[in-house]
């Protein structure tokens, strides 16, 4: 039985934390509102001081086509030096189902299949070599084990990357390419590139603008991209005639997979506050990729995840003055979707299904 002591105590404790939280919130409130109006125009100011170019918009439409949105099919034209150029789509990571991801070969394959454009990643080894490859570790792709930023270049140029793919029959031995030597084999097969940099390491920015400086083709033939803004903006307030895209997708610092269907899946902390800092993370980033990344940055291309991409996206963005392209369309009726309904460019893993979109 409670006693009525007890009740008496217990409403004494709850006045006082009540009363004590209405104090703390008016503080709270009358400095934060005159700070925050300061620190708006403070924003404001660093945004426009900061913003970066866009690049010449002919070079963009050099680089992607004409914007599908833009452009009726017409077939009568389609092989005909009158035929004006539209990227349908990209493979991603050289379509990853049909041939060891990331490899020269499945870059080789794609051209030979009719496709125009090609997705890779980019990544350092612990000597700070930049290789095509897109995991943190070695187990997924090969039988060895091991994280590639403590592998160094001679180590990893002995792995098979073909050791675990379905095709393995067909592509044995199957080495991880350099980032040069996937530059140069696309650019001699006339194939667009989407740089895809992974991590956050800063040394990216010299080997972007080592390679631009080495092939002045792909200035015109590259898209530059990732996850992380800060990386694509200090690449192109050093190479304003960059072309740039961002990379999002719901949850990316709280989990490390999401799909429209099951919502955001394996959580990468398992630590309470750890969690609850992701997701605040999580929620700046979603306001910043909607309001204020695109703007600094000068962007040209958004990739977004298929299950975020609807008609309202793809018009709101062109708007903006950028093209959506999402990630990673593999159904033939989804590609049918994406190219006949929405008119947008996807990536896609396999080239099945290609020829009835194109």
């Amino acid at each position: 039985m409670v006693s009525a002591a007890n009740v008496i105590w217990a409403c004494m404790k709850a006045s006082f934390y009540i009363y004590g939280f209405w104090l703390y919130s008016s503080e709270i409130v009358c400095c934060a509102v005159p700070t925050a109006g300061i620190g708006a125009l403070l924003l404001f100011i660093l945004v426009h001081i900061g913003k970066l170019p866009a690049p010449d918009p002919a070079t963009v439409e050099e680089i992607l086509g004409q914007d599908p949105l833009l452009q009726e099919r017409d077939d009568s034209k389609k092989d005909s030096e009158e035929a004006i150029y539209i990227m349908r789509s990209i493979a991603h990571r050289g379509a990853a189902l049909d041939a060891p991801e990331n490899s020269i070969s499945a870059f080789r394959q794609a051209k030979e299949k009719g496709m125009t454009a090609v997705e890779f990643d980019v990544t350092l080894t612990k000597d700070n070599v930049p290789i095509v490859f897109h995991d943190d570790t070695v187990d997924r792709m090969t039988e060895a084990t091991g994280r590639i930023n403590s592998m160094t270049w001679e180590e990893v140029k002995q792995l098979d990357i073909s050791e675990k793919h379905p095709m393995r029959h067909k592509y044995g031995g199957e080495r991880i390419p350099l980032f040069e030597d996937v530059v140069k084999e696309c650019l001699d097969l006339g194939l667009r590139m989407f740089i895809d940099l992974k991590g956050d390491d800063l040394k990216m920015v010299s080997v972007v603008h080592n390679a631009y400086k080495n092939h002045k083709e792909m200035y015109t033939r590259a898209i530059v991209s990732s996850f992380n803004p800060f990386l694509i903006y200090m690449i192109r307030r050093g190479d304003p005639c960059i072309t740039s895209s961002l990379a999002w997708r719901p949850h990316l610092y709280a989990s490390a997979s999401y799909s429209g269907v099951e919502g955001e899946s394996q959580p990468r902390y398992n630590n309470l506050p750890q969690m609850l800092a992701a997701r605040a993370v999580d929620t700046i980033n979603k306001w910043a990729y909607e309001n204020f990344f695109h703007h600094v940055l000068g962007l040209s291309v958004i990739l977004l995840h298929k299950d975020t991409v609807t008609s309202e996206v793809v018009r709101l963005w062109k708007e903006r003055g950028l093209r959506v392209m999402p990630w990673t369309v593999n159904l033939p009726l989804e590609k049918q979707y994406f190219s006949r309904i929405l008119k947008v460019t996807y990536l896609t893993d396999t080239l099945i299904g290609e020829t009835d979109v194109s």
